[in-house]
Protein backbone atom coordinates (compact mmCIF):
# COMPACT_ATOMS: atom_id res chain seq x y z
CA UNK A 1 0.00 0.00 0.00
CA UNK A 2 3.30 2.28 -0.15
CA UNK A 3 3.64 2.56 -3.65
CA UNK A 4 3.32 6.02 -4.93
CA UNK A 5 0.07 5.84 -6.75
CA UNK A 6 -1.71 4.47 -4.29
CA UNK A 7 -0.77 7.29 -1.97
CA UNK A 8 -2.41 9.39 -3.89
CA UNK A 9 -5.45 7.25 -5.29
CA UNK A 10 -6.34 7.11 -1.20
CA UNK A 11 -6.97 10.75 -0.74
CA UNK A 12 -8.73 11.35 -4.47
CA UNK A 13 -11.12 8.24 -3.07
CA UNK A 14 -11.82 9.88 0.34
CA UNK A 15 -12.05 13.13 -1.56
CA UNK A 16 -14.94 11.93 -3.74
CA UNK A 17 -16.56 10.19 -0.90
CA UNK A 18 -16.73 12.89 1.61
CA UNK A 19 -19.62 15.13 -0.15
CA UNK A 20 -21.32 12.16 -0.14
CA UNK A 21 -20.73 11.15 3.57
CA UNK A 22 -21.69 14.60 4.58
CA UNK A 23 -24.96 14.54 2.34
CA UNK A 24 -26.30 11.44 3.52
CA UNK A 25 -25.22 12.59 7.07
CA UNK A 26 -27.60 15.45 6.49
CA UNK A 27 -30.54 13.11 4.99
CA UNK A 28 -30.02 11.08 7.95
CA UNK A 29 -30.28 14.21 10.59
CA UNK A 30 -33.04 15.52 8.18
CA UNK A 31 -34.93 12.46 9.13
CA UNK A 32 -34.30 12.30 12.87
CA UNK A 33 -32.78 15.94 13.67
CA UNK A 34 -30.58 14.82 16.18
CA UNK A 35 -26.71 15.37 14.79
CA UNK A 36 -24.89 14.19 17.74
CA UNK A 37 -26.86 11.00 17.27
CA UNK A 38 -26.43 11.03 13.34
CA UNK A 39 -22.63 11.12 14.29
CA UNK A 40 -22.29 8.31 16.79
CA UNK A 41 -24.23 6.02 13.54
CA UNK A 42 -21.83 7.66 11.54
CA UNK A 43 -18.87 6.43 13.90
CA UNK A 44 -20.48 3.01 14.57
CA UNK A 45 -20.56 2.16 11.06
CA UNK A 46 -17.24 3.95 10.40
CA UNK A 47 -16.15 1.25 13.31
CA UNK A 48 -17.66 -1.53 11.85
CA UNK A 49 -15.88 -1.05 8.42
CA UNK A 50 -12.66 -0.10 9.59
CA UNK A 51 -13.03 -3.77 11.86
CA UNK A 52 -14.49 -5.79 9.02
CA UNK A 53 -11.36 -4.13 6.81
CA UNK A 54 -8.67 -4.96 9.02
CA UNK A 55 -10.23 -8.47 9.87
CA UNK A 56 -10.14 -9.05 5.96
CA UNK A 57 -6.34 -8.45 5.56
CA UNK A 58 -5.09 -9.42 8.93
CA UNK A 59 -4.45 -6.40 10.96
CA UNK A 60 -6.51 -6.38 13.41
CA UNK A 61 -4.05 -7.40 16.22
CA UNK A 62 -3.84 -4.50 18.86
CA UNK A 63 0.09 -3.48 19.62
CA UNK A 64 1.73 -4.59 22.25
CA UNK A 65 1.31 -1.77 25.49
CA UNK A 66 5.23 -1.06 25.37
CA UNK A 67 4.39 0.51 21.10
CA UNK A 68 1.13 1.95 22.04
CA UNK A 69 3.02 3.87 25.28
CA UNK A 70 5.53 5.36 22.86
CA UNK A 71 2.68 7.42 20.76
CA UNK A 72 2.32 11.38 22.22
CA UNK A 73 -0.80 11.57 24.57
CA UNK A 74 -1.49 13.92 21.78
CA UNK A 75 -1.87 11.52 19.27
CA UNK A 76 -4.52 9.90 20.92
CA UNK A 77 -7.17 12.42 20.25
CA UNK A 78 -7.41 12.69 16.20
CA UNK A 79 -10.75 10.94 17.34
CA UNK A 80 -11.76 13.78 18.55
CA UNK A 81 -11.43 16.31 16.22
CA UNK A 82 -12.91 13.65 13.86
CA UNK A 83 -16.03 13.70 15.57
CA UNK A 84 -16.11 17.93 15.06
CA UNK A 85 -16.30 17.03 11.37
CA UNK A 86 -19.25 14.29 11.72
CA UNK A 87 -21.12 16.76 14.05
CA UNK A 88 -20.54 19.51 11.32
CA UNK A 89 -21.67 17.67 8.26
CA UNK A 90 -25.56 16.73 9.33
CA UNK A 91 -25.85 20.53 10.64
CA UNK A 92 -23.88 22.89 8.07
CA UNK A 93 -23.68 20.47 4.73
CA UNK A 94 -27.38 20.85 3.92
CA UNK A 95 -28.43 23.93 4.47
CA UNK A 96 -24.62 25.60 2.87
CA UNK A 97 -24.42 23.05 -0.04
CA UNK A 98 -22.23 20.25 -0.92
CA UNK A 99 -19.81 22.96 -2.69
CA UNK A 100 -19.48 25.59 -0.64
CA UNK A 101 -19.45 23.18 2.79
CA UNK A 102 -16.60 21.02 1.41
CA UNK A 103 -15.17 23.98 -0.20
CA UNK A 104 -14.21 25.73 3.38
CA UNK A 105 -14.19 22.78 4.80
CA UNK A 106 -11.14 21.48 2.56
CA UNK A 107 -9.72 25.29 2.24
CA UNK A 108 -9.47 25.76 6.11
CA UNK A 109 -7.80 22.11 5.82
CA UNK A 110 -5.29 23.03 3.20
CA UNK A 111 -4.72 26.17 5.25
CA UNK A 112 -4.06 24.84 9.15
CA UNK A 113 -2.03 22.03 6.46
CA UNK A 114 0.53 24.91 5.51
CA UNK A 115 0.74 25.97 8.93
CA UNK A 116 1.36 22.63 10.36
CA UNK A 117 4.22 21.66 7.84
CA UNK A 118 5.41 25.30 8.50
CA UNK A 119 5.97 24.33 11.83
CA UNK A 120 6.33 20.68 12.23
CA UNK A 121 3.86 20.01 14.37
CA UNK A 122 1.28 17.29 15.04
CA UNK A 123 3.47 14.73 13.88
CA UNK A 124 4.25 16.19 10.61
CA UNK A 125 7.66 16.89 9.25
CA UNK A 126 9.01 20.28 8.89
CA UNK A 127 7.90 21.87 5.05
CA UNK A 128 8.15 25.52 4.78
CA UNK A 129 5.37 27.48 3.63
CA UNK A 130 7.03 28.58 0.52
CA UNK A 131 5.44 31.07 -1.53
CA UNK A 132 4.08 28.40 -4.02
CA UNK A 133 2.10 26.91 -0.87
CA UNK A 134 0.87 30.63 0.62
CA UNK A 135 -0.11 31.45 -3.50
CA UNK A 136 -1.94 28.25 -3.56
CA UNK A 137 -4.23 28.67 -0.19
CA UNK A 138 -4.85 32.17 -0.80
CA UNK A 139 -6.26 30.73 -4.28
CA UNK A 140 -8.64 28.12 -2.52
CA UNK A 141 -9.90 30.99 -0.69
CA UNK A 142 -10.98 32.67 -3.86
CA UNK A 143 -12.17 29.26 -4.87
CA UNK A 144 -14.28 29.00 -1.78
CA UNK A 145 -15.37 32.21 -2.02
CA UNK A 146 -16.48 32.13 -5.89
CA UNK A 147 -18.35 28.73 -4.99
CA UNK A 148 -20.10 30.30 -1.86
CA UNK A 149 -21.57 33.32 -3.21
CA UNK A 150 -21.94 32.88 -7.13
Amino acid sequence: MDSGWMLYLLPLVAGLLNPVQSGLNGALNRAIEAPAVVALIALACAFATVALVALLFGKLALPDAERAASAPWWAWVGGVLGAGVLIAQPIAAPKLGAAPFMGILVTTSVCASVALDHFGVAGFQEHTASWGRIGGAALMIIGVWLVATL
